[in-house]
């Protein structure tokens, strides 16, 4: 596995690279760009060339939901929605609320 820095080559004497993630510090969302030049036996090096990668959120936010057990008839009454998270880097921009029965 190779731990990717902006700017800073990785060199490996294999054809492939595992990227190393880690829940503390993974690649951000969004499109990254990585490089591949090789060197042949001889010492020639390749012309660079790129391809782009899309780091995408695919976490389910977690829903929490608070309010009170029991409330008199007619009086008014909070939910509350604000403990709801979702992993770093995102941030919970809509609550749907559906009264079910």
């Amino acid at each position: 596995m190779a731990k990717f820095v902006v700017g800073t080559p990785v060199e490996t004497e294999k054809a492939k690279v595992s990227v190393d993630v880690s829940t503390r510090q993974p690649i951000p969302v969004g499109t990254h760009e990585f490089q591949l030049e090789v060197v042949d036996d001889a010492g020639n090096e390749s012309l660079p060339v790129t391809v782009k990668v899309t780091v995408r959120d695919t976490q389910r936010p977690t829903a929490v939901i608070t309010a009170p057990q029991s409330v008199g008839y007619g009086q008014k009454f909070i939910l509350d929605g604000s403990k709801s998270k979702d992993l770093p880097p995102g941030k919970i921009v809509k609550y749907i609320w559906t009264m079910l029965s």
